[in-house]
């Protein structure tokens, strides 16, 4: 969980309050952990997860509609989503909220949204018309103005441009070209020639076959298509950059400015691109961060080198596949058919309202959040979680303090960094605009086009102004949480606050094993292996000393190797490198949030079971961590993560955590050598 990598399952709930025992840590039961889902015939030393989610496991069946099912998140998602669709309704028939001044805008685009009777009528020959402008490209002159189009309605097409708080200036916003403008998810879907990812590109090809097809194109003339669209892909591919070395932040800063852009790209019209792009912000632009230089010059080449029929092909393609939801069913079909199959292993297209759902949160983020937030989200809990969080950043100065392998100076930037750390919690204080957006309730794909725009312009005309330290990356009715290492920021939005992550009455051990350990989690982010290159200022700055970062090098080496030799499948291991930062947060989050309850709650004083045969209160904070990630997933979803997901799968991020913390042996009385228990422990915080 750390923005800018790979956020999890979007979503937003309702808190619960419950009334607890005056301990503190024994309750009822209602808002506890669930008894009911541990596999009792597993010794939690042999297999913790195992242990805290059997029984879950064994009985849950993941929905048809999903690809993968999490105790925690999902289930928050599904309940959440009915919660946005009962609000959303009724903007859509016309109640208003005298609260929010977007009910309308958000009624509008829900109603357009649903309108499938519309869209099966209206789609293809409204969409067919938008393709006449690619068409009509001429040259590679004319075909910069058009791709800017393309590009500020929402289409991914050859790089990615946009703009981001200055790495080395954390006072300023500049713009960032990158790579982008592949249909797969990742660069080694095209790359790699196991017979797995072979498959997956040839199901891919006969997906953009029968996508021509559906827009009207003959058998042949589509799969001639299908074939020019993965040959410039796989171009593009080649001159990526991996996704393990772009989490080396120096790696993807490179303030080559406007002329460096050209000089290696001079065959694109930047000028006549930055021009269309956002005429009041870009055709001034000079300060750019080229993130991947050699993705520009390859890029270059790839222009001078494709007939432009073949780039037309290209773009038709991209923008075809960022209105599908826009189109009639059969297309929306085919494309479900494709990630099923190749990708997710879904067995059943989501519902419509569902997916509306989705494209709401998705384009007027801030408008949903604002209307949610005010039906399910209450102060008293942001109040108390507010106070674990200081709990917590007190563990963790305590942490630094004794750290052997650190030396004084470090440690003196380390407190200072960990001392401006901000916290937004809930939801912002000023709620973001949308005055002047505006949708189209006779045409889905217009107020597609209408809302990606305006977010376009909204995130462009930041560039050259100061960074707004009050905004927030994240819209609050999202299940997750961020550390932003430039603002050097932890937001925690109301939708993960709340049951089983936590709840204001649950018993302590509750909150500090689900929500302290996220919360832990988001806090060592600011000094794991990416985050530690920021000071507390958010500039990226080398500020170890030498001999430190050595030792500091040598931890996190171990914790690679570690992860290294977890399979996510058979065959199919987990990327130490990819997974770090998320590996080393894991286990520092743990280490905190068990700390800031036992100085409430001193496991040594033996703290007795809430009933005979029970776990104790300390060994329930270890069961509440574990039961946050119970989750099962389909093959394909699996395969998919382990290439481009940060974090381990959820069996690695309990076992790899606890195995690694000797608290927890002491809690469950494990021998040592046994596989929670090992002789030789890796550990960074």
């Amino acid at each position: 969980m750390i923005l800018k990598n790979t956020r999890l399952i979007v979503s937003s709930a309702i808190l619960l309050a419950f009334q607890i025992s005056p301990q503190g840590w024994a309750s009822d039961g209602k808002f506890d952990i669930d008894l009911s889902i541990l596999d009792k015939k597993v010794n939690p030393c042999d297999d913790f997860y195992q242990y805290a989610c059997g029984a879950w496991l064994k009985k849950t069946e993941i929905p048809a509609d999903r690809p993968m099912w999490n105790r925690s998140f999902s289930t928050i998602d599904e309940n959440n989503r009915q919660t946005i669709r009962k609000l959303l309704e009724g903007y859509a028939a016309g109640k208003n909220s005298p609260s929010n001044p977007y009910s309308k805008l958000m009624g509008d685009y829900y109603g357009a949204c649903m309108d499938e009777t519309s869209i099966e009528k209206n789609g293809l020959p409204e969409f067919k018309k938008r393709l006449e402008s690619i068409e009509a490209i001429k040259d590679l002159k004319t075909l910069a103005p058009e791709l800017a189009m393309l590009h500020r309605e929402g289409t991914n097409a050859l790089f990615d441009f946009s703009q981001d708080q200055d790495a080395k200036d954390s006072t300023q916003v500049i713009g960032v070209v990158d790579q982008g403008g592949l249909g797969l998810p990742d660069r080694d879907y095209y790359l790699k020639d196991d017979a797995k990812t072979v498959r997956i590109r040839e199901l891919y090809r006969e997906y953009v076959t029968r996508m021509f097809i559906l827009l009207g194109e003959p058998d042949a003339k589509a799969k001639a298509k299908a074939d020019t669209i993965l040959k410039i892909e796989t171009v593009l591919a080649k001159a990526a950059m991996s996704r393990v070395d772009r989490r080396d932040p120096n790696k993807v800063y490179h303030r080559l400015e406007r002329k460096g852009l050209l000089e290696r790209t001079p065959i694109f019209d930047w000028n006549a691109y930055f021009d269309k792009m956002d005429p009041e912000t870009t055709p001034k632009l000079q300060a750019i961060n080229v993130a991947v230089p050699d993705y520009f010059v390859a890029l270059n080449k790839t222009l001078k080198g494709t007939p432009l029929d073949d780039l037309k092909t290209y773009l038709k393609w991209h923008r075809l596949t960022s209105a599908t939801e826009a189109l009639p069913k059969r297309f929306q079909e085919e494309r479900f058919h494709f990630t099923s199959t190749a990708l997710s292993g879904q067995k059943k297209i989501e519902a419509r309202w569902k997916r509306c759902v989705r494209l709401a949160d998705s384009q007027l983020g801030f408008a949903v959040s604002r209307a949610f937030v005010d039906v399910a989200y209450g102060h008293e809990g942001k109040v108390k979680s507010e106070q674990m969080i200081r709990e917590i950043e007190d563990q963790m100065r305590g942490e630094i303090e004794n750290l052997p392998w650190m030396d004084s100076k470090t440690k003196e930037q380390a407190l200072a960094k960990l001392k401006k750390i901000g916290n937004k919690v809930g939801y912002p204080a000023v709620w973001r605009s949308y005055d002047g957006l505006k949708a189209d309730r006779s045409s889905f794909l217009r107020s597609l086009e209408a809302a990606a725009t305006f977010n376009t312009e909204y995130q462009l005309n930041k560039i050259g102004k100061p960074v707004d330290r009050n905004e927030w990356d994240m819209t609050p009715a999202i299940v997750n949480a961020y550390y932003n290492p430039q603002l050097n920021e932890m937001v925690f939005p109301a939708g993960i606050l709340q049951y089983p992550f936590f709840n204001r009455e649950s018993p302590d051990y509750l909150n500090y094993g689900a929500i302290g350990v996220v919360m832990g989690h988001e806090l060592t982010h600011g000094f794991d292996d990416e985050g530690r290159r920021f000071d507390g200022d958010g500039n990226l700055r080398d500020w170890w000393e030498p001999s430190v970062l050595a030792e500091f090098d040598k931890k996190t080496a171990c914790v690679e190797k570690e992860y290294g030799t977890f399979e996510a499948l058979p065959g199919v291991h987990v990327n130490g490198k990819l997974t770090l930062g998320e590996n080393i947060a894991d286990q520092g989050g743990m280490r905190v949030s068990y700390l800031a309850f036992t100085s409430k709650h001193n496991p040594d004083k033996a703290q007795p079971a809430a009933t005979p045969g029970s776990p104790t209160p300390e060994q329930s904070l270890f069961i509440a961590f574990a039961q946050s990630w119970c989750q099962k997933e389909q093959e394909p979803y699996t395969r998919m993560r382990v290439t481009v997901d940060p974090h381990s799968p959820s069996r690695y991020r309990v076992n790899g955590v606890v195995s690694q913390f000797e608290p927890f042996s002491r809690a469950f009385g494990c021998a040592k050598g046994a596989p929670m228990a090992p002789a030789d422990r890796c550990g960074v915080w």
